[in-house]
Formats: structure tokens, C-alpha cells, sequence
């Protein structure tokens, strides 16, 4: 790899990378109409790329399928609880809840017109965007065939990867600023809370949503969620991965130089930061 291609090598590139990512995020914001067209729900999960998605939505579909009395959620994705917006409402009895990656258009940030709308009450789940990479990386390390530090300079045009920080950037910033405007119905969840105490983030996000969730309902599903019983319900039709092995520190992959192109490009793009510190 050559000096120019390193994170914080040389001030030219990352001036590059800042303009590009301007540029497409723009672009990407204007025409993205996903969740406007998928507004017709009781509750909306977005999330982050690798950011405890699976593990909510499983606690969330193990507590309503003790609610109601229903078998588990068949996979630890979870979808036949709460699918993606174009899966099918499997359990008609049971609230319809969507979940995706999906970034708002800046439409939907209009207070009026969110009223207008009617949109949805928005779950978002977020981590902290150096976690969420090491294990994006982790899991599709294979099919990116690049090094942890060309991985983390991304690709602003979001063609070469799922996730980057480029498309971190994006997210955070763009449901920071619906979550702003519609403070009422919206919840932040951060993944490093659902470590915490999973049960508490559970039975509040069960209040939110109005699910009618009780104290054994929580305590049933979080007991249910454990990474264990989660791995043994891996769809098998899906790569491997959702599940993550890996607990080295985030040291192991951020060394001074990635750290100071991360630092850098928050302190330059990241308006909302949900309580995480990108200085240290």
C-alpha cells in the first residue's frame, strides 16, 4: 500500500475523500424515498451496519412471542417477527414492525410534514462507528480482500462496501437530525446500553412501541437473546457472521494513524455523536 492510500498520510487525499463524501451524501439524501414509501407500519427499527440488530430484534420477537403465546422467532434475524419493509406480515395479530439500515430523506425531518405523514414511531439503533467497522470488517473481510486500514478510508461513493465510515457518517447524521425535529417519536438505542442491561432497553423500548410487554415477557427474552442460543438459531441460507466471535480490543485495530484520521473526520463531519467520544 502506498504512503498516500494510509489513513492520515497525506492532507490532499483526505480533502478528497471529505469532498466526495459531501458530494454523494448529498446526492444519496435527495433521492433515497425507502422509508417515505415504507411509512405504513406501527414501529420502524433503523439501525447501524453491526450495531446489536439482530440482538434487539430477537429479545423484542422472543418477548411478544411470550406476550401472545407464539413459538419462537424461527431465525435469529428474526423476520418473521419483524421483517424488513418488504417482507410479509407473518403474525397478523401482532403490531406490524419493520426494521432496516435505511437513512431518512430530509423530508421526513420536517416537523409539519412528519405530522402530515403520519410516520411511524422510530427506534434507532446506534454503536460506537469504530466498533460498528472492526466488525463489519470482521464479517466480510473475505469478499472486501483489503487491510483493515484501506477499509477504514472507505469509499464516499458507497459502491465498494456495505458499510464504511462514509456511510456511518450518513446515518448518524441524518437520524440525528430527524430525531432532533421529532423528538416524540423517536427513541435512541445505543448498543453499548443494551450490554449494559438488556432488560431495561427492552422493556423501554416495549413501552415506546406500546407492545404490552410485562417483566416476565423481558426477562423470558432477554434470557432467550444469550449469543449461545442465538448462534444455534443461524439461518442457514445467510453467511455466517451476524453473531460475532472476535473480542479484541479496539486497539488491536486502530493504531495512532487510524485513529487520527477517525478523530479528524468527525471533528469535520459528524454532527451528532450520541454521547460517544471520537477525541480519545
Amino acid at each position: 500500500m502506498s504512503p498516500a492510500t494510509q489513513p492520515g498520510s497525506a492532507d490532499s487525499s483526505t480533502a478528497a475523500l471529505l469532498a466526495r463524501y459531501r458530494w454523494h451524501a448529498l446526492r444519496r439524501s435527495l433521492s433515497n424515498f425507502a422509508l417515505l414509501r415504507h411509512r405504513h407500519c406501527a414501529g420502524f427499527l433503523a439501525s447501524m451496519h453491526q450495531s446489536g440488530t439482530h440482538w434487539l430484534k430477537f429479545m423484542l420477537a422472543n418477548a411478544l412471542a411470550a406476550r401472545h403465546g407464539l413459538p419462537p422467532p424461527q431465525y435469529n434475524h428474526a423476520n418473521d417477527f419483524i421483517g424488513g419493509p418488504r417482507d410479509p406480515h407473518v403474525h397478523a395479530r401482532l403490531p406490524h414492525l419493520v426494521s432496516s439500515h435505511s437513512i431518512p430523506h430530509p423530508l421526513m425531518c420536517v416537523a409539519p410534514l412528519h405530522r402530515r405523514l403520519r410516520l411511524p414511531p422510530y427506534v434507532i439503533l446506534v454503536r460506537d462507528l469504530r466498533a460498528s467497522l472492526v466488525s463489519n470488517y470482521e464479517k466480510w473481510r473475505d469478499r472486501y480482500g483489503v487491510t483493515f486500514p484501506e477499509y477504514l478510508r472507505g469509499d464516499p461513493g458507497g459502491r465498494r462496501y456495505n458499510s464504511d465510515l462514509w456511510w456511518c457518517l450518513r446515518f448518524l447524521n441524518g437520524w440525528g437530525v430527524f430525531a432532533a425535529r421529532t423528538p416524540a417519536t423517536t427513541l435512541v438505542v445505543r448498543y453499548e446500553d443494551m450490554q449494559a442491561d438488556p432488560g431495561a432497553v427492552l422493556a423501554r423500548v416495549g413501552v415506546f412501541l406500546a407492545l404490552d410487554l410485562g417483566a416476565a415477557h423481558v426477562a423470558a427474552a432477554v434470557a432467550a437473546s444469550t449469543k449461545e442460543r442465538m448462534r444455534a438459531r443461524h439461518d442457514p441460507g445467510r453467511p455466517q457472521g451476524e453473531i460475532r466471535a472476535d473480542r479484541r480490543d479496539l486497539a488491536h485495530w486502530f493504531g495512532p494513524a487510524e485513529e487520527r484520521f477517525v478523530r479528524d473526520v468527525c471533528q469535520r463531519l459528524l454532527r451528532y455523536r450520541y454521547g460517544y467520544d471520537y477525541e480519545r
